[in-house]
């Protein structure tokens, strides 16, 4: 039974019907030109919006975002950063995946490069143990080793259950992940 479904789901001012079924352990890529529905396709996801057209179907999904423009405050240490958003999520910090992406901790988020930020932001995303993860042009600002650092978190989250959006505009880097690719 998928985590999370729709059905022909559909907004007035975009030509498509979105079909996608999200599941444990599946990763759908989706990838197309501007203007195509990648975006209205995620708020459908999140439920941000409601379809004008088919149905979306999943409640009680936790579902970790990370957006194409991240919003991190600015003038906050990243240690105390990760340590309130974990307090907040009740859960742990994931040592592992911050020295996988090795974030600067003593550095003020304002004083972090774009790859940084970037990377802060995925951490955080993954954070609270969610059932789905939805990263929209997720390897935006990161170098390439930081970028394969990506790929390999996500197909360790994928096979620890995970189920995986990304949207991108990269889509033959992460094909070899991908159970499923929409190209809108």
């Amino acid at each position: 039974m998928p985590l999370l479904e729709l059905k022909e789901a559909g907004k007035h001012y975009v030509p498509a019907r979105f079909n996608v079924a999200v599941e444990r352990h599946r990763f759908i890529l989706v990838s197309g030109a501007n203007g195509q529905g990648k975006t209205t396709l995620i708020r459908l996801l999140l439920g941000y919006v409601r379809p004008d057209h088919g149905s979306r179907t999943g409640h009680g999904v936790k579902i970790g975002y990370l957006p194409e423009q991240i919003m991190l405050p600015r003038f906050i240490n990243v240690q105390t950063y990760i340590e309130t958003l974990a307090r907040l999520k009740k859960t742990t910090v994931d040592e592992t995946l911050i020295h996988a992406f090795e974030i600067p901790l003593f550095k003020s988020i304002h004083a972090l490069s774009k790859g940084n930020q970037q990377k802060l932001a995925l951490v955080s995303t993954f954070m609270g143990g969610p059932d789905l993860v939805i990263l929209d042009e997720p390897l935006s600002g990161l170098d390439v080793k930081s970028r394969h650092v990506v790929k390999r978190v996500l197909a360790e989250k994928k096979a620890a259950g995970l189920a995986l959006v990304v949207a991108t505009h990269q889509p033959k880097f992460f094909l070899s992940l991908a159970d499923e690719h929409l190209v809108l």
